[in-house]
């Protein structure tokens, strides 16, 4: 075999090898994009649900995540077991705080009508355990009642929020 020869064969297994390794990082470019595409659309806050909300109260009694309500306990409970340790925002007129879903409730503990974009059944009159005496989709804790200055039973938006999230003012 000749020089020339030798060096034209070596010549195009150096060029397999740099379409191999292009196409490694073409690959693992296209992962990282779809990976940051994932996280980021996943810390997009969920859409707003308008609904009745209602002070849950129950001192001293054990929420469905097995927490025991103080009157300090802040968190909400929504009608499906899918909400459970996840994290929303409330807003009630010009106040807004982020606090965790740590019950079922009420009414309901089978009616996600968030992920259906559906009104909640209460608002049709149906309880999974008695008929509805309100519309209610959503509970509050007392302390969350408060810290709203909701005076009564009133209509709140609230949607889901990633960890970390923070409130901004409405503009």
């Amino acid at each position: 075999m000749t020089r020339a020869a030798g060096r034209a064969r070596r010549g195009s297994r150096g060029s397999r090898r740099f379409r191999k390794r292009a196409a490694l990082v073409a690959l693992a470019v296209a992962v990282i994009a779809v990976g940051v595409w994932t996280v980021q659309n996943a810390r997009q806050p969920g859409s707003w649900q308008r609904v009745l909300a209602t002070r849950e109260g129950d001192i001293g009694a054990l929420t469905s995540s097995r927490t025991v309500i103080k009157p300090e306990s802040m968190f909400v409970a929504l009608p499906h077991r899918s909400a459970l340790g996840r994290m929303v925002e409330v807003r009630y007129r010009d106040r807004a705080i982020v606090v965790p879903v740590l019950d079922v409730g009420p009414w309901n503990i089978d009616d996600a009508y968030w992920e259906r974009d559906e009104r909640p059944a209460s608002e049709r009159g149906r309880g999974y355990y008695r008929r509805p005496v309100n519309t209610a989709g959503i509970d509050l804790s007392d302390a969350v009642f408060a810290a709203l200055g909701l005076p009564d039973n009133d209509v709140v938006e609230w949607r889901f929020v990633h960890r970390g999230y923070v409130v901004l003012p409405r503009l």
